[in-house]
């Protein structure tokens, strides 16, 4: 049995309008612009390091991700009428929610591995091995996936009598956990493990950073060290606008089901927020740098000759990375 605020949802006119929208425009923004990323990063990024490969692993996720959008478009702009059928369904759900957590987790593995390089650039080199790298990537995907079994054993879509509508995980099967308790801690525990512990762990990590930055003594890096802080500012700053609101209603819509209320309309605006973060990332981790713009020029135009002065500055850039 639908709830009559669940109806009442699923008939919002201003969510099947702007959802669609949000959805079809990050869509055509993000694919572009990860796949020249994903491109420059796998061909002209030799050799690899422990934070290109984290940018590669963040790059295919939010891909992954932007994929699927347009199966949400076009379930929005029917009516929330899902036509595509049970597996599907499962799939795009899982993947959608699943990738959303691994670009977090990945994004919070990017922030400990600067604060190793930057703040113990000695003590902890050999955790910056790409070998390193490459098996937190491994090891994410497969807690991320995981945890949403309980998503790929249960036919997600349900359907709605009252609207004449078949709904894919907007109305929560019942059969897939045993109560509503059950519920509340299976989604409390994401919000803890996804949300929650990577924010503290980027928060920590980038304070760390800007501070030992700000009182470093060398005086050679100065211009470098402004632009890693400003750096730092701008991803701090989408992490704030694009996660922050979804972490907030989440977290509100399981307390206010548990007293039997809800916020769904806004969990539903926020996740479309959240997805913003796909056009974001390549520019911020890819062509913030004016060192990088310079080289993605060169390799593409090949018209943009190198001076001595650009060498330099990306010699110590490059001192600093590594």
């Amino acid at each position: 049995m639908v709830s009559n605020s669940t109806i009442e949802m699923l008939k919002n006119q201003m969510l099947q309008t702007t959802l669609p929208v949000l959805y079809l425009s990050i869509f055509s923004i993000s694919i572009p612009l990860n796949s020249i990323s994903l491109w420059f990063l796998c061909y002209y990024s030799r050799p690899w390091s422990s934070a290109i490969v984290f940018a590669i692993n963040l790059t295919i996720a939010d891909l992954l991700y932007s994929v699927l959008l347009p199966f949400q478009a076009i379930y929005h702009l029917q009516g929330n009428n899902w036509h595509f059928g049970p597996v599907l369904c499962q799939v795009v759900t899982v993947l959608f929610y699943g990738n959303m957590y691994c670009s977090l987790l990945t994004m919070s593995s990017i922030s400990f591995e600067r604060y190793l390089g930057i703040v113990c650039p000695l003590r902890y080199k050999r955790m910056r091995s790409i070998r390193t790298a490459l098996l937190t990537c491994i090891i994410m995907w497969a807690f991320v996936l995981l945890l949403q079994i309980p998503l790929m054993k249960t036919d997600l879509t349900i359907s709605v009598d009252e609207l004449k509508i078949v709904t894919c995980f907007d109305v929560l099967p019942r059969h897939m956990l045993p109560s509503k308790s059950y519920f509340i801690a299976y989604f409390g525990s994401q919000v803890l493990l996804f949300y929650l512990v990577p924010s503290l762990i980027m928060g920590f990590c980038y304070t760390a950073i800007i501070r030992t930055l700000l009182t470093s003594s060398s005086s050679q890096l100065t211009e470098t060290k402004r632009h890693t802080v400003y750096l730092i500012m701008v991803l701090l700053t989408i992490f704030v606008v694009c996660y922050v609101p979804n972490i907030v209603i989440t977290i509100m819509h399981l307390v206010y089901a548990a007293q039997e209320k809800t916020v769904y309309v806004e969990y539903k605006l926020s996740l479309a927020l959240n997805s913003l973060n796909c056009c974001f990332d390549p520019f911020v981790y890819y062509f913030c740098s004016k060192e990088f713009r310079r080289k993605v020029r060169r390799k593409i135009c090949r018209c943009l000759p190198e001076t001595s002065s650009e060498k330099q500055s990306m010699a110590i850039t490059l001192r600093e990375i590594q």
